[in-house]
């Protein structure tokens, strides 16, 4: 379990909500692990309750002839993690490519360089795949030899491990970066891998494709549907953050999952609250909808207490 039970200030609060609403922060908690955020905010909260629709505030949203997964992407764009925030789409990396970044940089550093380049990013996103693939790619032409080798001179400040994680990344890199994502979603993936992450550079870089001897359309028919990296999060306890704590405060003993969603409305961010606003989700809305939709009964009380869902 990511969300950490053990802090006082989230223990108090699940004691006295209903059984499903926990389910609903615990999995809140997981969502953040998956997008390798710090903390659980409420951000992340919004995102888990529109993304079940077994529960009373998703069908609310749904009776209000509102978008539950639109909603879920507005508020996951807001969220904190390592993602990439584009028009269409944005997704978080996923494990090891979360590894391939944070590889790149410390290359980067190691290597006395002011920046993170796409040549760079290529090689640790190669480095991140599984060797059958990387053996594919080779059978279609790939040439890895002297692509790791140091670049020219650097001016400028070596790159520092610490900080924002994309901070010296180049311009080029950077493009390779929304390039992926526009890749995973159009695999219709959920996060953004290592092959993803080549796939990228070979599109974005065509001297590093003529230097790779492996261009774009090739590299991305060779990998076609083997581009997931299902390699669950590194297990971590995440505590909330200080806007969740306020939140958690603020519910209701016996709050529901239309609990949940009214004080993210009212008891969370003015950007939470603007998207929801935004989608005609108000506090009249939620209250017509009390007794009208229930969240799913659960069997047993899951803290251990024993009381009926």
């Amino acid at each position: 379990m990511s969300l950490d039970l053990a802090d006082a200030r989230v223990a108090a609060t699940l004691r006295r909500i209903e059984p499903y609403a926990r389910t609903l922060l615990e999995r809140a908690g997981l969502h953040a692990l998956r997008l390798h955020a710090d903390s659980v905010s409420v951000d992340h909260v919004l995102s888990t309750l529109m993304d079940d629709p077994d529960c009373a505030a998703c069908a609310a949203v749904l009776h209000a002839f509102a978008d539950p997964p639109t909603i879920s992407g507005e508020a996951l764009a807001i969220s904190p993690g390592v993602m990439v925030v584009g028009s269409s789409s944005t997704l978080p990396f996923s494990t090891l490519g979360l590894a391939a970044l944070v590889r790149t940089r410390e290359r980067a550093a190691r290597e006395g360089r002011s920046e993170v380049s796409e040549r760079q990013l290529f090689v640790e996103a190669l480095a991140g795949l599984p060797p059958r693939l990387v053996q594919s790619l080779v059978a279609a032409g790939l040439k890895v030899s002297g692509l790791g080798e140091p670049e020219g001179s650097s001016d400028g400040p070596a790159v520092a491990l610490g900080g924002p994680l994309f901070k010296h990344f180049s311009t080029g890199a950077k493009r390779c970066l929304s390039a992926a994502n526009h890749i995973a979603a159009g695999f219709t993936l959920t996060s953004i891998s290592p092959a993803h992450l080549a796939l990228a550079c070979l599109q974005v870089d065509e001297r590093l494709a003529a230097d790779a001897n492996l261009r774009f359309p090739r590299a991305r028919l060779v990998l076609a549907a083997q581009t997931a990296d299902d390699t669950p999060p590194t297990s971590r306890v995440l505590g909330p953050d200080a806007g969740m704590v306020a939140y958690l405060s603020s519910l209701p003993d016996g709050a529901d999952s239309l609990a949940l969603l009214e004080h993210c409305l009212t008891n969370a961010s003015p950007e939470l609250a603007q998207i929801l606003t935004r989608h005609k989700v108000r506090p009249e809305l939620l209250a017509r909808a009390r007794g009208v939709f229930r969240d799913p009964a659960l069997p047993e009380d899951r803290t251990g207490t024993g009381t009926s869902a």
